[in-house]
Order: C-alpha cells, then structure tokens, then sequence
C-alpha cells in the first residue's frame, strides 16, 4: 500500500485526490487544506466546473472533527500553512505529494521531516526532476523530487520518443494553455506583468520554464529546445504546438503516428487523436501527449508542425501518481536482504550452530508425501557440516502443536533417520526439546550432528510476537535456546512470514546470525517477478479462497507489463474488470463434486461450481505463456484432489515444463506437489502462505516478512 498525504487542496491536489478514491493501491493518510472545512470536502469532491465525467459514487462519512472516511481511505484532515508543524509520520504518510507551490526546493522540502516529497512544479534549484515515461528509470532512491510541470510532462516525453528514433536537430513550442488559479477575473492594479490583465476576454503572452524543464531531464537537447506561452480563456485543457526538425529527413507524419502507436506507453503516456476534436473534448484524460493527426502539419525534409492536447490538471495529476507509484516500486524492490548476513560470510569452523529450517512435510498414513522441504535445505546442511562445525543442531516444527508439551503425533522423531540418509551420516535426536538436559547432552557430546523436538512443543516460540522482547528474552526457555548456539542460521523460508521466537529472536542474542541458502534462492526467484520492468510478466493465480488472493491479484496486475490469469474458483467470484487480467470463462463442473463433469461454457452465468479449467480458457492461458518472459503460477487452475478435476493443473505443468527461455515460478501448497521433478525449468517455492504475504507486503507496503526484515538492518 502507498500510503501518501497530499498539502494544498487546489486543481492537481484535488484531481489527485480524485484519482486516488478507487485505487487499491493507495491509502491516502493526510489531507492539509488552508481554504476547506471537513463539512465541505465531499459538496468539493462531487463538483467541478471543468470535470464532470469522473466516479462521483464514492461514499463519505465524518467520523470526528478531524478525520473523515471516504471509500476505503481513513483521512486526517489538518489546516496549517506550514508543513513543518504537521506529524506526517504519525498519520502514516511516506509519499508527500506537494501541490502548494511553497516547496520548490530542498532546503524548504525538508521541512516535512517525511521519508519523500514529491514537488508538483519545476524546482527552484538543483533538485532532482523525474518525468513518467522519460526518466523515472533513473530514479535511484532520492527523497525529495520534482515532477515537473504540466506542459513539461506533456512535451518530454514526446521528444524522447523522437529523439531516440529519429534526433531532434532543434524544436520551438508554443503552449497554448488553459487560465490557471494564479491569474485575475479583471485587470489586478500591478502593472509588471500581462498575466495581472483578465483573463476572461484576453490572449495573454507568458513565459514558461518548460524549456529548461526539458533538458533537466533531457540534457543532450540543451541549447536545441526553446518555447514560450499563451494563456487563453478557458478553464482546462491546454494545446502544445511544437515546431520541430528531425534528424532523420525521410520521416512523415505516419511514421511518427506509428512510432506512438507502437510504444509501450501508447494509452497512457502517449495517444493519437484522429477526429476534429475540440479542447474540451479533452477533458478529464490521463494521457499527457495526445497527437491531434488532423491538426499537424508535415512540412517535409523532416520539418513538422506538430499539435499536442493535454488535460493541464488531470493528465499531469495522472502523471503525478505514476511516478509516485514508480518511486514505491523501486524503493520496495531495494529493500534487500543484506550480504552480509549470508551464511557463506559467517563464521562456523569450530562453533556451535543452531539451523532452523521448515521441515513441516505432508503425511498420510505415516508415509511422507512430498519431501522437497527436506531436499531443499540439504544445500544450505551440507555447506555448514563441510565448514566444520563444533556440532549443527537442525530445529524445526511439525503440525500445528498447543505449545503445552510434548504430542506424540506431531514428533519429529520420524525425521531423524530421514535426514541421517540423505545426508550420509548419523543425526541424533533430542527427545526432550529445548530444556537443561539437552544442554547438558550437548555439553557432554559436543560433536555431531543433531534434531531438536518440535519447536512448537514450547509456548515461547509462537508466543514470542505478543511478547515485550525484554521479557521474552528473559523466559527460561529462549535463554535456553540462545545457549544452545555460537551461530544462529534460518533457511525455512515458509516460516518467514511468523514472528516466532527460533525466526526472529536470534538478532538480539548479541551472536552472529544469518541466512542459508534456500531464503536466497526464493527471495532471488520471486524478485525476477517483481522486478525485471523491461520483461512481460504473466501471472496465473488460482485456488478458490477470494479473500487471500484478491489482494495478490490487484497488487501484481499493478507491475509493469504485467498480465494477470485468474483461474480455478476465483474466476467465478472475481468481479473487477481490468485490461491486463484475463479471467478464465469456461470450465468443467457440476453443482457437487460428487456428480460428473460436464463442460461450462460460461462459468459466471450458470448455476454449476467450475472445478476445472475448460479447453478455450487454457488456449488462451497457453498463448499469455508463449508470450511471457516470467510467469509466476499459484493457486490451481482445479480441484486437484478430485482425478476428474485435476487435469488442466497437470497439462499446465506438462506444458510449463516443455518452454524454454522462460523465467517459471511456482508458489507453494498443494499445486506444487504436482510437479514430480522439481528440477526442471520450473522454479518451485517451498512457501504457500509466506510466498503470496512476501509479494503482498512487498508489493502493497513495501516491506519484506518479519523473518527478512531482520537481515535488513
């Protein structure tokens, strides 16, 4: 989640506000307006002279004189002209968005003491300026930024598409703009500039920073762009005519209308208009740079006149929010696990080392049904035991115990033999768990390898969460545990997501700790998902339980390039509609799992449940694949536990397995142990849980799990 707060309540703070009302993704947290009482923000937000065909189906409620909800957004509401006196912090803000035109540089930005600040004008002095679709690539962590001005962000990035393409020998713009809120309804006594005459019945001549904007961000066309403006009297949408040479003499029009077209930005940073549209027919776009083709000119030999609409307040408040969104996205992709806690720069030779993994394999019947928990740790095993350990002590869980004691049936007796046989050696079990006589058993035989009982047989070790870390470390049994180890080393990756004693605890026993293996490997693998920007992205996402995926779906549909496939029962229950997630439409089924199968055409205008996937939906979902580079799979596409239901799971893993050149997640639980051999192209996650709540807090509050948070200090 995006948690923003945005000073100043005029034309961008209110069309950003207005953009945010339905995005999931974002929270606004702090709204600081000098001109509105909180009796006066919904009349505010449901009318507009220049918008009028945005969602005014939002619902708002006063909760106090100082808080209001509206959709899903709890808002502090405060009234301060100085930004320094309000807590941002306290309200959860961590994305300021400045649309006061106070602000226009560092030194005054660090009045917000808040972790970013982002400028909604041209800067004042050096500080940084990132454009969407131009530069917010660069973007490398920077706390305060500038977004540049409208018609900035309307001309940039249509320079550097022509720039790239073709060069640019030199361009002349002109903006002819909308009033804005600065000018005067009759003539303002001050004589020093043409913008203090009224605006109602007058062509003013004005000047604009947008040139110096450009090669901010642009600097190979310094000394190659010039332009001025003109205000005209019209509420919104302004028009840039840009006069232009390219380097490239063959370029026409259509080339250039292609170029946009063909861009990946196209609909959203780039348009093209081909109808005699008017300037209010722009009204209320998100796109900054459309390209009226009827209006521009080719004047040949790489000479165009070339006309650009775009919405002042809504494009440029749009353009806003993606690069808050892209300043998230890097900032969350660079809160890493640090190096330094690998266990390859740990010190074991001759100490005594405490590795928690996840051991919690499937059994039915005493047989264990996928054992690929246990053959994933053996990396991250066998690399201590060959650093020469004083003695490894192996802890983990089994089942889900009461912490009262010792449960014969959750044991982890069985597991004893199991390890000592892939590992080639004999591993000794602890019968009595963390307690006096397992250190005196250690004490006494300091040598081997060795299992701990269940963790969970302690209270202390599920408990530790809700407990104050002094006194948690001060109870027998984490003591207990903390004297049991020189080095603490977790690899059990599908327990991160729990703050448990033998996960987190061990950054204060004062000891060296640190990461194996396998949390490398995972974090490594799902990152080439939520990284990668220049990559198509296919995420298929199945299983039945709404309530956890919905979630996933919004926050991965919201990567670039990213295609999203709902499938299994949430195709059924599934009902936004997005362009870039496909949900699956016919499928096999019945009203009862025990009746048999017959084919759906339209899963959701029937009665019957669809418990597999049909054959037109895995066409389509094979052809996402055929053009994906990374494709993340969770949830199955069936019930898998029925034999009739879990044949379109199993041709999906057939034909996953058959691609090549291709980047293949899987996430854990029960769809991953239908894949037999988990060493094929196919990435499998050991995490079901702790995999979807990594990409959740990551992607939605750029945070990592509670168990790598640790590694991150």
């Amino acid at each position: 989640m995006i948690n923003v707060g945005i000073n100043g309540f005029g034309r961008i703070g209110k069309c950003c506000f207005l953009q945010l009302l339905n995005n999931p993704n974002y929270q606004i947290c702090c709204l600081n307006s000098t001109n509105i009482t909180i009796t006066e923000v919904e009349d505010y937000l449901t009318h507009d002279c220049a918008h009028t065909n945005y969602d005014k189906s939002f619902t708002f409620s006063i909760i106090s004189t100082d808080e209001f909800q509206i959709n899903h957004h709890t808002i502090k509401i405060v009234c301060d002209r100085k930004a320094g006196n309000i807590d941002w912090n306290s309200f959860g803000c961590e994305y300021i968005i400045d649309t006061t035109g106070a602000y226009l540089t560092t030194s005054k930005c660090l009045d917000y003491n808040s972790k970013y600040v982002i400028m909604s004008s041209p800067c004042k002095d050096n500080t940084p300026t990132f454009i969407y679709g131009v530069n917010e690539d660069k973007y490398h962590g920077e706390k305060i930024v500038s977004a540049s001005s409208c018609t900035s962000n309307s001309l940039t990035p249509l320079l550097k598409l022509l720039n790239d393409k073709y060069g640019v020998n030199n361009c002349v713009f002109t903006t002819i703009h909308s009033a804005t809120a600065s000018q005067f309804v009759v003539d303002c006594p001050k004589a020093s500039s043409r913008i203090t005459r009224s605006i109602i019945n007058n062509i003013i001549p004005h000047t604009t920073g947008a040139s110096s904007s450009v090669t901010s961000v642009m600097p190979e066309l310094v000394g190659k762009i010039n332009g001025t403006s003109v205000r005209v009297p019209v509420i919104n949408c302004s028009l840039l005519d840009v006069n232009i040479e390219l380097t490239d003499e063959k370029v026409k029009l259509e080339d250039i209308i292609k170029l946009l077209k063909n861009d990946i930005l196209y609909k959203v940073v780039y348009d093209v208009s081909e109808k005699k549209l008017v300037s209010s027919d722009f009204m209320t776009t998100s796109t900054p740079s459309i390209l009226d083709a009827n209006a521009s000119i080719d004047m040949g030999n790489g000479k165009f006149k070339l006309m650009v609409w775009y919405d002042n307040e809504w494009s440029y408040s749009a353009q806003l929010l993606r690069l808050v969104e892209s300043m998230y996205l890097h900032n969350i992709h660079n809160n890493k696990i640090k190096q330094i806690y690998c266990m390859n720069n740990l010190n074991i030779e001759n100490k005594r080392v405490v590795c928690r993994l996840d051991l919690n394999v499937p059994l039915s019947n005493g047989i264990i049904t996928d054992d690929y928990r246990i053959t994933s740790a053996l990396t991250t095993v066998k690399y201590i035991l060959s650093k020469h350990p004083k003695y490894l002590i192996i802890t983990a869980h089994f089942g889900r115990p009461k912490g009262v004691g010792y449960e014969e049936k959750y044991s982890m007796n069985f597991l004893a033999p199991i390890l000592s046989r892939h590992l080639g050696v004999d591993v000794t079990f602890l019968t009595d768990g963390i307690c006096e006589s397992t250190l005196n058993v250690l004490n006494a035989n300091p040598n081997g390898i060795y299992l701990l009982e269940n963790l969970r047989f302690h209270k202390e070790e599920t408990e530790y969460e809700n407990m104050d870390e002094t006194v948690a470390l001060n109870t027998v049994v984490v003591q207990q545990y903390k004297d049991m180890g020189d080095v603490f080393i977790c690899d059990a990756f599908g327990c991160l997501h729990r703050k448990h004693m033998s996960i987190c605890a061990i950054q204060t026993f004062g000891k060296e700790f640190g990461y194996g293996d396998l949390i490398r490997k995972e974090v490594n693998a799902i990152d080439k998902l939520t990284n990668n920007p220049n990559l198509n992205k296919l995420a298929i996402i199945g299983g039945n339980k709404i309530k956890d995926k919905l979630p996933i779906v919004n926050s991965l549909r919201m990567i670039n390039n990213t295609t999203v496939f709902v499938a299994g029962g949430l195709a059924k229950q599934y009902d936004e509609k997005h362009d870039n997630v496909v949900i699956m439409n016919d499928g096999y089924g019945n009203v009862d799992l025990s009746l048999p199968p017959i084919y759906i055409n339209d899963v959701k205008l029937t009665e019957y449940n669809a418990y597999d996937i049909g054959y037109k939906s895995a066409d389509e979902l094979y052809k996402l694949i055929i053009n994906a580079d990374v494709i993340f799979w969770n949830g199955s596409l069936g019930v898998i536990e029925h034999t009739e239901y879990k044949e379109g799971s199993l041709k999906l893993i057939e034909f996953l397995q058959t691609t090549r050149d291709k980047i293949i997640i899987m996430g854990g639980g029960e769809t991953a142990s239908l894949v037999e051999d988990k060493n094929k192209n196919i990435y499998v996650s050991t995490g079901g849980g702790a995999l979807l709540e990594y990409l959740e807090q990551k992607l939605n509050h750029g945070k990592l799990l509670v168990g790598l948070d640790i590694f991150t200090k």
